[in-house]
């Protein structure tokens, strides 16, 4: 069944980029052999297909390789975030999980972009700067309004005139100004959406005003655009845990067998608001200023049940049973038990998750243009953007007294199959239960930026080779303040305590209840009984639960409290915690040269043109941390190394300065007016994330034995611990350097009408300076003792390549005859493969996830990286309706080489998704349209490796279904 679908999915893919080679084909052919008299009724442009010959028309004007979506109509790009609308994008692909490492949560609407495999995407609002404050790094383009966006450009090779500070490409977001139109404009957007698992309806809507006016000292104009959007949404999970070589159940061999099983349902609300608001003027023909604003806001939160059972490496087939295997000696289904012939399951987890995310970021941009005559012009601009966000997660988990009996899992069919045959009087009975522990994680971030840019220009007299002459400079100064704590789980009721049952817990009565899982997987999938959970009231607040909590673990044997704030005196364990306090300053300056000119070419004169320039930019950066040393309290170490390692944290400050120079080259052919050739050369950096840079250097002595005079840690048999044989730390690294990449582009294009074109590019990129993980040995200087501290941190190593193409087609078939010839088809299919490339451990201070990224980082691919990925979408646009239906898909891909919890790579499978709209204009103020996501109701499948094993013979893990979302939209103008 397996390879059948890999073949439909290949056919498809196949498929497409036949169809882009053989229909504009066709529709040449029928149009040479029409008849020159022939009458071609006009075809009118409104909605859906004006935005599509808007795009092409960007790209084909362009002077270098760049794909767009746009807008024509107010608050309607074609998906409902930008980050699903960027998927769509021939050489772009989303991720689908709230956070890299994070194999068990979607996220519903994507987030993530990765440009022909690579996440390292530069985001910009109009050309400038823009992030949000997590890294302060990049731009999360979930958090964006959709119906703020003009359009939205995809730059996928450099030029000297564009930021650095994307290696896979850069997303430039556009907002509109009220000189885009010679008129006043009111327009307005409003929908209701509900999802077939969250059965609630939610509304969005936006409003625009827009008018300039002649006044007295020029030509005035103001703009603003007001949204609001919400969602609701759910996703359900069953999870089968990570599989554990077994050599005591099979004898004399090896058999791969999983942990455990669990379910969970995640209930998540998103709510996103945003103001553009702009003021133009125009005094002269000469002069021009704008002065622009936008607050983007958004809020996100989940709440999550769920049920586990986790023997690990040690259940057994229960009494009276066997497991079965496949031919790879992998679990094939079984009765689970935690005993060799027991009867019940053993170890349970039974818990209730909130958390909760908002973000802010307002961005002020002031732009002055002056042309003085002919030949000159300049540009300044100045820019100030401020961005937080603040993190909120709490998890209580309950726990089973006693044991669940024994279960069954099936593994033979498209999902697992979980039977168990529990006392509903035992699993529904609060006396049963525990109140296990708690956790919490929390982090609070700000980052601004301000940058100025000068920018001018000549033009060369008509008649020669050169064009014209561009030049800037620019700097930026940006702060960057991350606080975050660890993943603090601490037991609260445990169950050695005396009267810890819930029932017994005063406090904590109407804080937990039944929980029944409704509607599970749309019932499709059978649940094998019914526990108690803790509430989400009980989570989603966690100043009134974390009080409570606090108080029941101080009298019932447990250890958790609540976070007291203070950030500054949290260490770098587990998760990174603390305060990481990031500066950077950037000074640029770039030259460009534009040229053209017909020349004699096979046969014919054609034209060439294109730009030629390099950005020359010097980096500073300046990182503060701390040095925190461990103490050693025995006494028998000698006295060097308890002054060493006498509990003491000083101050850190790390950085580096380093200069790049990045030379471009776009050149175009023009074999006709509609058929171009493209060539594109340039280098790119992109600079370390500054969760990568933290100098946070926890300090730590492994204690040894003298064995023969030298240092062991060997126990002799007169055993005295009385020298320290090694001293280890992890930290971020703040002398790391840019990742830095030479790429190519080559092109084909053939704009065949205002809506066809086909095009094909190949790519190359040579990328140096991966940032991974590694150890290398430092000095350190203590209390007046020095010594040498073996350091995990992310180091530069090596390079890789990057290569592959992609192929797209569009067109509208406007030579059928009658209503057909509102029918259209949009397609792209990519191709991507690399080699020698590295994956950068997520987190420096996790030695679980640093220690998995070294042993697997040279057998596996990049994350995020699907070899191939297509978009096909069926287009109808005549008259009053318009409609689409668009499926996208992307090969299976590394999620993460480090799987919170699991620690071990996680794949993304296969995955396809059909969406589709109609919308009907009943005048210019009112459009009535209908659109669905995820018509399919694809279900995603989470691939985790099995030991030994870190790309072949993968495993299910996680088995989810989202919403089917529905909208009901009304547009109009006045």
């Amino acid at each position: 069944m397996r390879r059948l679908h890999n073949s439909h999915r290949f056919m498809l893919g196949a498929s497409v980029v036949a169809l882009c080679a053989v229909a504009p084909l066709t529709a040449l052919a029928q149009d040479a052999a029409a008849p020159a008299d022939t009458t071609v009724e006009e075809v009118v442009v409104t909605g859906q297909r004006a935005s599509i010959q808007s795009a092409q028309a960007l790209k084909k004007n362009a002077e270098q390789l760049v794909d767009s979506i746009t807008s024509t109509d107010i608050g309607a790009l074609p998906d409902r975030s930008v980050t699903e609308a960027l998927q769509r994008v021939a050489g772009v692909t989303i991720g689908r999980t709230s956070d890299g490492r994070d194999a068990d949560r979607l996220s519903v609407e994507g987030s993530g972009v990765q440009v022909r495999g690579l996440s390292w995407v530069r985001g910009e609002l109009n050309g400038r700067d823009n992030f949000s404050a997590k890294s302060g790094r990049t731009l999360s383009f979930e958090d964006v309004p959709p119906e703020l966006m003009a359009g939205v450009d995809v730059y996928k090779n450099p030029s000297a005139d564009i930021v650095e500070g994307g290696v896979g490409g850069t997303v430039n977001l556009r907002t509109r100004l009220p000189f885009d139109s010679n008129k006043r404009i009111i327009a307005y957007s409003a929908d209701m959406s509900i999802g077939d698992l969250s059965k609630e309806w939610k509304p969005s809507g936006s409003v625009l005003y827009s008018d300039r006016w002649d006044t007295n000292i020029g030509e005035l104009g103001f703009l603003i655009d007001l949204s609001d959007s919400q969602l609701s949404s759910r996703t359900d999970t069953i999870s089968v845990d990570p599989y554990y070589a077994r050599t005591d159940l099979v004898p004399g061999k090896t058999v791969y067998v999983p942990g455990g099983f669990g379910y969970r349902s995640l209930d998540f609300e998103r709510e996103r608001k945003g103001i553009a608001a702009a003021l133009q003027w125009r005094p002269n023909d000469q002069w021009e200023a704008s002065l622009q604003f936008l607050r983007s806001s958004a809020t996100a939160a989940s709440t999550e049940h769920a049920v586990g059972f986790n023997a690990g490496s040690s259940n057994y087939p229960a009494a009276g049973t066997s497991y079965t295997y496949d031919s790879s000696g992998r679990f094939v289904s079984g009765t689970l038990a935690s005993s060799l012939g027991g009867t019940s399951l053993g170890s349970s987890t039974l818990d209730t998750r909130y958390a909760e995310r908002s973000s802010v970021t307002s961005d002020y941009a002031l732009n002055v243009k002056w042309n003085p005559n002919d030949k000159w012009s300049f540009t300044g601009d100045v820019q100030y953007i401020y961005a937080k966000t603040k993190t909120v997660d709490f998890t209580v988990f309950n726990a089973l007294s006693g044991d669940a009996a024994a279960a069954t899992l099936d593994l033979t069919g498209d999902m697992p199959l979980i039977t168990m045959n529990n006392d509903e009087s035992y699993t529904s009975n609060p006396a049963s239960y525990y109140l296990n522990a708690a956790m919490d994680h929390h982090d609070r971030n700000d980052a601004s930026e301000w940058a100025q840019r000068f920018d001018g220009a000549y033009t060369f007299d008509d008649g020669g080779w050169l064009k014209s002459f561009r030049f800037g400079v620019r700097n930026t100064y940006r702060e960057s303040t991350t606080r975050e704590t660890n993943y603090n789980w601490a037991a609260v009721a445990p169950s050695w305590g005396t009267s810890n049952t819930i029932d017994k817990l005063p406090t904590y009565q109407g804080y937990y209840s039944l929980y029944s899982f409704d509607n599970y997987f749309r019932g499709k999938v059978h649940l094998p009984a019914t526990f108690v959970l803790p509430t989400a009231s009980l989570v989603q607040n966690y100043a009134q639960g974390a009080a409570l909590l606090a108080n029941i673990s101080s009298t019932s044997g447990g250890w958790w409290t609540v976070f007291n704030g203070d950030y500054d005196n949290l260490t770098a364990g587990g998760a990174s915690g603390g305060v990481n306090r990031q500066k950077e300053k950037t000074l640029a300056g770039y030259g460009l040269l534009r040229f053209g000119h017909d020349v004699s070419l096979f046969g014919d004169e054609r034209e060439i043109d294109g730009n030629f320039g390099v950005r020359v930019v010097q980096t500073e950066s300046t990182s503060k941390g701390i040095q925190l040393f461990s103490p050693i309290t025995l006494t028998s170490i000698p006295l060097a190394d308890r002054n060493f390692a006498n509990g003491a944290k000083s101050d850190y400050t790390g950085g580096r300065d380093y200069l790049s120079v990045l030379p471009s080259l776009n050149v175009r052919l023009k074999l006709t007016p509609e058929m171009f050739v493209r060539f594109a050369a340039g280098k790119s950096i992109v600079r370390p994330d500054f969760s990568q840079l933290q100098p946070f250097y926890t300090i730590s002595a492994t204690n040894g034995y003298t064995t023969g005079g030298a240092c062991s840690t060997t126990i002799p048999s007169n055993a005295s611990a009385n020298c320290v044989y090694q001293y280890t730390a992890t930290a971020g690294n703040p002398n790391l350097k840019p990742i830095r990449s030479t790429q190519y582009d080559l092109s084909y294009e053939w704009y065949f009408a205002s809506t066809g074109s086909l095009t094909a590019t190949l790519f190359y990129k040579d990328v140096y300076n991966f940032i991974t993980n590694g150890t290398e040995t430092i000095q350190f200087t203590n209390n007046g003792v020095t010594r040498d501290v073996l350091v995990t941190q992310p180091y530069n190593a090596g390079h890789g390549k990057i290569k592959g193409f992609e192929v797209a087609y569009q067109q509208y078939y406007d030579q059928l005859p009658g209503a057909l010839r509102g029918l259209g088809v949009q397609a792209n299919f990519t191709y991507v493969d690399s080699k020698g490339a590295r994956n950068a451990a997520s987190n420096p201070y996790d030695s679980s996830s640093v220690g998995n990224i070294t042993a697997n980082q040279d057998e596996l691919p990049l994350e995020g990286l699907s070899k191939k990925s297509y978009n096909v979408a069926a287009l109808y646009d005549l008259g009053k309706v318009s409609a689409r239906l668009a499926y996208n898909w992307r090969e299976r891909y590394l999620l993460t080489t480090t799987a919170a919890n699991i620690n071990i790579p996680a794949w993304y499978d296969d995955y396809g998704q059909l969406d589709g709209s109609i919308f009907y204009t009943v005048d210019d103020s009112l459009k009535i349209g209908f659109q669905a996501v995820n018509l399919t109701n694809t279900k995603t499948k989470i691939l985790v490796s099995y030991p030994g094993k870190p790309e072949e013979g993968l495993t299910g893990h996680n088995w989810v279904v989202a919403d089917r979302r529905y909208s009901i939209v009304l547009r109009g103008t006045f």
